[in-house]
């Protein structure tokens, strides 16, 4: 694959089809599994392409899977791309370093915020040390924390009036739950935010046969993703080191690793298993192997929506979430598993989880509630919104 663009005729379209830049991080997970998801569903009508912006370079991937390094700086890397390719819109899902030239672009943007980057330079809102900071809107605050270890030399004031200026030249800023743009509303109340829940596609067909404790005696509580602090890495080595304590019969299963612990490997005399790193389509096979009876996500900072949780839901895994973020919204909308309010105690999770594992009407009716859970209705669709932007 090359740069000179895929036959474009007509400015910004290939084949009849208007072409799509998506501009992403180079770091995978669920931002890049999303994204691939929503060219894959709308590939019929646009052509898509894959921008990665990564430390100080980027690269290219185009509809038929090649790639392309560009060795173009931060600041014209983007708009470059767009003019080579004869781009018709750019749907921006990262903004690195405040992405210096986007201004410049000659074609409409359009903006999805996958995690809180544009109000807080720490992504997660969790803060060195700490748990979820509750996105306060006292600049005292968010200054004193910015100053914690590792220290980030960024004034928060100039940083929302950099990102305000990107959201408000945009085409629309979409936001996967009621909670991402809630907390947007927070700082830019006149900011009009389109809900648009994230898509995504079963892996494999759920398991509707209820599992069972496994060999041990242990009953199996998976745990999805790779898991910094944030996600609930170091939650997780708690809830395991007091489940071996008090001699409970649950044993956490590990699908991925965490900032600390790699796998495959088992540890806390049993309680916790890391699996090591997996592929997306082989997780519903994973959780039928190790017998998991539910999901759980002791996270500590709150997700803007989380694909995992949608992977989970889709083979059959009813949910315990900390009450706060997007998880806690989606399982209420749903139905699909419950919320703990006393998420920093790793008591609380224990006590939550064997109440719920020693009941299997509950576990069953909550299965069925995740087998049937979808994203849920949002105001407009990714479709419709470059359709609008485009005048088509």
């Amino acid at each position: 694959m090359g740069l000179g663009g895929s036959g474009t005729g007509e400015a910004g379209h290939s084949g009849g089809r208007p072409v799509i830049v998506h501009l992403l991080h180079g770091g995978g997970g669920g931002l890049e599994a999303v994204v691939r998801i929503l060219a894959d569903q709308l590939g019929a009508g646009f052509e898509h392409h894959l921008l990665f912006a990564h430390a100080g370079n980027w690269r290219l991937e185009g509809p038929d899977g090649g790639t392309v390094p560009l060795r173009f700086g931060w600041w014209n890397g983007p708009d470059r791309v767009v003019r080579r390719l004869g781009a018709a819109f750019v749907h921006v899902h990262h903004l690195p370093q405040g992405l210096p030239g986007l201004e410049r672009l000659r074609v409409p943007y359009g903006v999805t915020v996958h995690d809180f980057h544009p109000v807080c330079p720490r992504n997660h809102l969790v803060p060195p040390a700490e748990v979820y900071c509750g996105a306060p809107e006292d600049v005292a605050l968010c200054r004193r924390c910015l100053a914690a270890k590792p220290r980030l030399r960024v004034d928060p004031v100039r940083w929302r009036a950099r990102h305000r200026e990107l959201l408000e030249s945009a085409r629309f800023v979409a936001v996967p739950s009621r909670y991402a743009g809630e907390v947007l509303a927070r700082h830019w109340p006149e900011l009009r935010c389109i809900h648009v829940p994230h898509p995504y596609h079963p892996a494999g067909a759920p398991d509707e046969a209820p599992a069972q404790p496994d060999g041990q005696g242990l009953y199996p509580v998976a745990v999805v993703g790779a898991l910094g602090r944030e996600k609930g890495g170091e939650m997780l080595e708690r809830l395991a080191a007091r489940a071996e304590a008090r001699e409970l019969p649950v044993r956490f299963v590990m699908l991925g690793d965490t900032h600390r612990l790699g796998g495959p490997q088992s540890l806390f005399g049993g309680h916790l298993f890391v699996n090591g790193s997996y592929r997306r389509e082989d997780l519903p096979g994973l959780l039928r192997e190790h017998g998991a009876m539910l999901a759980a996500f002791p996270a500590i900072g709150p997700e803007t929506f989380s694909l995992t949780l949608s992977e989970v839901w889709a083979s059959g895994l009813p949910a315990l979430v900390p009450d706060f973020g997007a998880l806690a919204e989606r399982v209420r909308d749903a139905g699909a598993g419950w919320t703990l309010a006393d998420w920093q105690d790793p008591d609380a999770w224990l006590d939550a989880l064997m109440e719920r594992l020693s009941d299997p009407q509950a576990l069953a009716r909550a299965g069925r509630a995740a087998r049937n859970a979808a994203a849920g209705p949002g105001e407009a669709d990714y479709g419709a919104l470059y359709r609008e932007a485009l005048g088509l």
